[in-house]
């Protein structure tokens, strides 16, 4: 979305700019030479101590603008000459890969925010959303001596007193850290060392704040009807929360957990070595396998299984969903068994929203098409005041038998782009919870499409959604068994 508030920089960058350059004549504010530290601190986003702290040193919002606005030029520029000269369509193909060069280009919050956007339709033309699925979280390492360097002081060691092997350079490199590959001395277990790029929260807390400088423009400019603010500090939570390893350690290790407790053994997380973690590095035991994606082993389809009742209980038991499920995140095991890597992003889904999500699978099965708009505001797709507009259109019924279509394959990203294509889908906004199942989804989907092609992913939930609700005794959940079983009636 940097992207996006480059190109609203480029309409209104002059008349922003001033706004800024005025504020900093009216405060006093310290001299914007000195250095950058950060508005806030890891897992504490602060939108309103960002506007104070940046608006105080409008130098330094006004040079990455400038920066955003010099790199992304070429790349408007094109979008809109394609535009008036009507080849739009011919040249959608080759404009969606220069949007992921510019994308990565754009440095730690591009990449994370372009990921999020291959699956919103709603936000980014289709084409460009789907050029943006190829969106790869790598990036060129940071000096190996530095990365040795942040984590004997992070951990107050010496490398070479508590590790008899240590690889010379990372093993893996990303938009956030960088791994090391590890042994421990003492045990001779095999580690991965994974260590925080230096600056990044105050270049994340930087992007940040000019997407939600730039976000009412935007909004205003394309008339979507999803909250874009709103958005943005739901983006903010969750790239500032991934800045502090405590928090991904804790998440790593109660999935784990979770699972053990509920008999799925098939499934696990890195184990945490919580003596040699901090808030900038976390250390885990190796985990030695292959992704998911590209085994050739027997037992994919039977793990593909395993994987989405993981990302099911997660949904609608647990509560806490993994919000990073690409396809280099699903490892299979030496021992055949499911590794889910980086519990960086999670999200809370509370259990009034699990379920909302299970009465409206059993209306939409059940074909309950005059209770499927009250579910629609439930789940946040709709917002409260529009339900009369969603009724009086007639889209409840095509929707539903839409997204019951979807079962027979595309799983939820095929069914909100076809929402979204559909009359009147001004109505409809995209809940963050849906983005990250729709992601999850996906992935599954193309992993078992890739062994079955006649894998429906969908079709695949019911034996979880049944069991799901034989074994919750609330009202709400005994109310959709019945309405699953038996219809209206």
């Amino acid at each position: 979305m940097l992207l996006l508030a480059s190109t609203a920089a480029h309409s209104s960058f002059v008349a922003q700019s001033a706004h800024l350059t005025q504020h900093h004549r009216v405060a006093s504010a310290p001299s914007c030479t000195a250095v950058l530290d950060a508005p806030y601190r890891e897992a504490e986003y602060d939108p309103e101590a960002a506007d104070r702290y940046f608006r105080a040193r409008p130098l330094v919002a006004l040079r990455r603008a400038a920066e955003i606005a010099f790199l992304s030029a070429g790349f408007v520029g094109k979008v809109l000459a394609d535009k008036q000269l009507g080849r739009e369509e011919a040249m959608v193909d080759r404009r969606s890969e220069e949007l992921l060069q510019l994308v990565t280009r754009l440095g730690v919050t591009a990449i994370k925010v372009g990921q999020v956007l291959s699956i919103r339709p709603d936000l980014l033309p289709a084409p460009y959303a789907k050029g943006l699925e190829k969106l790869q979280d790598s990036v060129q390492p940071f000096p190996a001596a530095l990365g040795r360097e942040i984590i004997e002081r992070e951990l107050s060691i010496r490398i070479e007193d508590v590790f008899s092997a240590f690889s010379a350079e990372p093993v893996a490199a990303a938009s956030i850290g960088q791994v090391y590959r590890g042994t421990l001395r003492a045990s001779g277990e095999e580690v991965a060392i994974k260590v925080q790029r230096p600056s990044v929260l105050q270049d994340v807390a930087l992007d940040l704040f000019m997407l939600r400088f730039f976000a009412p423009a935007y909004q205003e400019a394309n008339d979507v009807n999803t909250d874009v603010v709103g958005l943005v500090d739901a983006w903010g939570t969750g790239f500032v929360n991934e800045l502090d390893y405590t928090m991904e350690a804790a998440a790593t290790a109660e999935f784990a957990e979770a699972m053990a407790a509920r008999g799925l053994g098939s499934v696990t997380s890195p184990e945490v070595v919580p003596s040699l973690s901090s808030t900038h590095v976390l250390t885990t035991k190796w985990v030695e396998g292959e992704r998911l994606a590209s085994s050739n082993a027997d037992d994919v389809p039977r793990l593909c299984g395993v994987a989405l009742n993981a990302y099911l209980t997660m949904l609608l038991d647990t509560g806490v969903l993994h919000c990073d499920p690409h396809p280099g995140n699903l490892l299979r095991t030496t021992d055949g068994r499911l590794c889910i890597l980086d519990w960086g992003m999670t999200q809370r889904v509370p259990s009034d929203l699990q379920l909302s999500l299970l009465e409206f699978i059993a209306n939409l099965n059940a074909e309950q098409y005059d209770r499927v708009p009250d579910d629609l505001v439930n789940l946040r797709f709709v917002p409260a005041d529009k339900i009369g507009e969603l009724r009086a259109s007639g889209l409840t019924v095509a929707i539903s038998k839409m997204l019951r279509l979807a079962a027979k394959g595309g799983g939820p990203a095929g069914a909100m782009r076809r929402m979204l294509q559909s009359e009147n889908a001004d109505v409809f906004a995209i809940p963050d919870y849906f983005v990250y199942m729709s992601r999850a989804f996906s992935t599954l989907e193309g992993i078992g499409l890739s062994s079955d092609s006649n894998y429906a992913i969908l079709k695949e939930c019911f034996p979880y959604l049944a069991k799901r609700l034989l074994s919750d005794d609330s009202p709400r959940a005994r109310g959709a068994l019945r309405t699953l079983l038996y219809g209206g009636g």
